[in-house]
């Protein structure tokens, strides 16, 4: 069976950016660390002097996906897709996954928590792709960015009968983890990825509070709120 790629870090740069070695095919994409802009909104006016348009979203932990045709904000939503290639993708995290997307015709964001895993927003998102712009499964490459790993991430025993026990696993102390990347690993997989194809980071938010922020870690902390990582993707034309 086929293992499981992950990406070669490169070291990190000054500007807030982690980049990686491993290039998603057909894609420009970034993931961010942490940023002293005082929010998201901010930070996104900033990197679009550097980087040119971004599309970004007002996440709701929900299902919606959204098309993309020009930068700005769009409502309401958990993913974005778009077939522009002078368009940038922008998801804003702090523990969820950023779930970035790349095929030959198009790419996508994704902001995956456990809500939005819970009501399909990746499966989903994969199968708008390949209906979209007549793609199958197997020409999408996914890669999983810096997000709260199971050794961090306590969750109730509820969770077990959301996600099974897999992915959700007794912790020793009455309550259980969760293992939000294999589960997205699972459903990317699941959805007709091939294993190859999928990509892992593997940073862990809580664990990394010098690089990335978490909003777990700061509620544990006392501290009332969390920065968030920004992370990018942008169609290549080739």
């Amino acid at each position: 069976m086929a293992t499981m790629v992950h990406m070669e870090l490169a070291p990190l740069p000054p500007n807030g950016f982690l980049t990686v070695n491993k290039p998603l095919p057909h894609a420009q994409h970034i993931f961010g660390t942490r940023d002293d802009t005082p929010t998201a909104d901010a930070a996104i006016r900033r990197h679009t002097e550097r980087l040119g348009p971004i599309a970004h979203m007002r996440q709701t932990h929900g299902p919606r996906i959204a098309y993309a045709e020009t930068s700005g904000v769009l409502e309401d939503c958990d993913a974005l897709f778009t077939d522009h290639s002078e368009l940038w993708l922008a998801v804003k995290t702090a523990d969820c996954a950023p779930v970035l997307i790349s095929s030959p015709n198009a790419v996508a964001a994704v902001h995956a928590g456990w809500r939005g895993l819970e009501n399909g927003i990746l499966p989903a998102t994969i199968d708008t792709l390949c209906t979209a712009f007549d793609l199958l499964p197997e020409d999408l490459h996914v890669a999983l960015g810096p997000c709260v790993h199971a050794a961090n991430y306590e969750v109730d025993g509820t969770f077990v009968a959301r996600f099974g026990e897999r992915f959700v696993r007794p912790a020793g102390t009455g309550s259980c983890t969760l293992d939000i990347p294999a589960l997205v690993r699972h459903q990317a997989i699941s959805s007709g990825v091939l294993d190859i194809h999928f990509h892992d980071i593997g940073r862990c938010t809580y664990a990394s509070p010098e690089t990335f922020h978490s909003h777990r870690r700061n509620t544990h902390q006392g501290v009332p709120t969390a920065g968030r990582q920004l992370s990018f993707i942008r169609r290549l034309v080739e």
